[in-house]
């Protein structure tokens, strides 16, 4: 039962992946960039056809294992670079001939590289969209509690009154947590953009291989 749900989700990802649908951007949106969650495949890639590698990469344990590693956010592109170069050495006659399998190899790699990452985009964006709301929410906090303190004026109470104190310790409160959490907007926009770049680079050195 497992395996028949893990070929389904796969085939319905993949389907996805390949969609490319036009998507309505969020009435709020923080980012400088565009809004797309789903990665370009034809941009990315010039190499040879990949759907079918986009359903079958995962059966491989060594993919997996190379696929996971490349995945690491905090890995480098020189050493990203080295793993590929490796990875596509390894499958050669003394690192001059390529054998039979390695373009298969290699395609599959960069299938699992890009299913991955598109599914990783795919967070970062719902992430940037819980983000904002996180932040209309608290600024509607913000809102209530200064109004509050605006009724609590008219009333006539002073500054030490309890509902007072109360109602502008919560606004600085919320004020500082609002403002903290803008200066993580910038990041968490450039967070798909890395990504990008990283899918990007090891598009191009997959294909250097392919095109030998």
């Amino acid at each position: 039962m497992k395996s028949i749900f893990i070929i389904i989700f796969g085939v319905f990802v993949t389907t996805n992946l390949f969609a490319n649908k036009l998507e309505k951007p969020p009435k709020k949106w923080p980012c400088d960039q565009v809004y797309n969650s789903q990665l370009d495949l034809k941009a990315l890639w010039q190499g040879p056809d990949i759907k079918n590698n986009l359903k079958n990469w995962w059966k491989d344990d060594e993919i997996i294992q190379v696929v996971n590693k490349l995945s690491d956010p905090i890995l480098s592109e020189d050493e990203g670079l080295i793993i590929i170069e490796d990875f596509a050495k390894k499958h050669t006659f003394f690192g001059l001939v390529a054998k039979k399998e390695q373009k298969d190899k290699l395609l599959n790699l960069f299938s699992g590289l890009y299913q991955k990452a598109s599914e990783k985009r795919i967070r970062q964006y719902k992430g940037i969209i819980k983000f904002v709301e996180r932040q209309d929410i608290i600024r509607d906090t913000i809102g209530e509690s200064s109004k509050k303190l605006r009724e609590l004026k008219k009333k006539g109470f002073g500054k030490d009154h309890p509902e007072v104190i109360n109602f502008a310790s919560q606004m600085e409160w919320n004020t500082k947590v609002f403002d903290r959490r803008t200066t993580l907007t910038e990041f968490m926009c450039e967070e798909p953009v890395y990504l990008e770049q990283r899918i990007g680079y090891q598009a191009r050195k997959i294909l250097s291989f392919l095109e030998n």
